[in-house]
């Protein structure tokens, strides 16, 4: 019991520590270094005040107490003779490492869901979630702003784990280390998923800073860890998320305007003056491949498109009246391409998101992408 006891002062000011040490770099030089550098970073203009700061500290250090509580019990009490941790490197085959890692984020990410949105009942959520919800606009500091039951209940996952999922102790302690970083990013208050990550399938999985952000300042939805497949099952993803973050998109990678080119972009540019009549995308555009025609046209700023033949019969009686609308909320991102906008995909029945690029003055490459599924049109203008 001795022993114990010591290792569990030990990971109590190890984890202690490791909260002060990786929220104080980010928080360092994104708040205090760097602010005007990263304001266009920034998801809520506001900054959290110096009152919420200290509380979130100061639950934050409860909360690691109590992880450090459970994360003692479960390797180091008897009771770690009842799971499935193991030390013998051997014991399984090396590839299970990265595998049950990947597992236990699934794992983690449904338990989470589960538990943060019962949390959220009204009977519950004065004394289980309150606190934590107290940061409107959450600080790094606030990862681990937890009510002490909520704090248990969070490091409650281990104990899972541990009991269902044969996993290394090396994986479990980079389980526990990367779910801490991930918690911070999401807590960052600031944006920093780099540019391609928008147009990646990844984008359709895994949360960000300012998906995460919008369930503080919005108290529902938007319930889950890592990934996003709970809230779509469920429903409970903030309709807006994706416009909310490509607004912050575009603040971060702004459009270069015309005095922002040098003198040689110039000289460029005046050579692709010729083309700039195969930049005309509005119009009634047809698949030859279908016979589908789909008129195209510009709506407060952005393009849509509307399926006015399917090229079908059948199909085309279910569009009476209704006129299907195939493409939505396409921005022009160069002179022969538009991007960001959602493309109904016919084999899935779905939306997903999609480029159209114009290959000529009346061709155009249409392409949809959904997790690693993708599916291009080629389109001909006809009027």
């Amino acid at each position: 019991m001795e022993t114990f006891f010591t290792i569990l002062g030990i990971a109590t000011i190890f984890l202690i520590a490791r909260y002060f040490v990786f929220i104080s770099i980010p928080f360092v030089y994104f708040y205090k270094l760097f602010p005007k550098k990263y304001a266009p970073n920034k998801i809520q203009s506001k900054n959290a005040s110096t009152e919420q700061i200290h509380s979130e500290i100061k639950h934050s250090i409860i909360s690691s107490i109590a992880f450090a509580l459970v994360g003692a019990f479960v390797s180091f009490s008897p009771f770690k003779n009842y799971t499935l941790i193991y030390s013998d490197i051997e014991k399984y085959s090396f590839w299970w490492i990265p595998v049950s890692l990947l597992i236990a984020f699934v794992i983690h990410d449904t338990y989470f869901y589960w538990m943060h949105r019962t949390f959220h009942h009204p009977k519950l959520f004065k004394i289980t979630h309150l606190i934590h919800h107290k940061s409107t606009n959450p600080s790094p500091w606030a990862s681990y702003s937890f009510n002490i039951t909520e704090a248990f209940a969070e490091a409650f996952v281990l104990v899972i784990l541990a009991c269902i999922l044969p996993m290394h102790r090396v994986t479990l302690f980079v389980f526990a280390f990367s779910s801490f970083l991930i918690n911070v990013y999401g807590h960052l208050g600031y944006e920093i998923a780099p540019k391609w990550f928008r147009n990646s399938f990844l984008f359709k999985i895994m949360n960000t800073a300012v998906y995460h952000n919008m369930h503080h300042s919005k108290f529902k939805g938007n319930y889950s860890l890592y990934f996003r497949f709970w809230d779509r099952i469920m429903k409970t993803e903030i309709p807006n998320y994706e416009q909310v973050y490509d607004e912050i998109q575009e603040k971060r990678f702004p459009q270069k305007t015309q005095n922002q080119y040098s003198s040689k972009a110039a000289i460029i540019l005046l050579l692709l003056i010729p083309s700039i009549c195969i930049s005309q995308i509005e119009g009634k555009w047809i698949d030859k491949a279908t016979g589908a025609v789909v008129q195209i046209y510009k709506e407060e700023g952005k393009y849509i498109g509307r399926v006015i033949k399917a090229g079908n019969p059948n199909e085309d009686k279910k569009l009476e009246g209704k006129k299907l609308i195939i493409l939505k909320n396409f921005e022009q991102k160069s002179i022969n391409k538009w991007c960001c906008g959602d493309i109904f995909l016919p084999r899935m029945k779905i939306y997903a998101k999609g480029n159209i690029t114009l290959l000529n003055a009346s061709m155009a490459k249409v392409t949809g992408r959904y997790l690693a599924f993708s599916q291009s049109f080629i389109w001909h203008k006809i009027e």
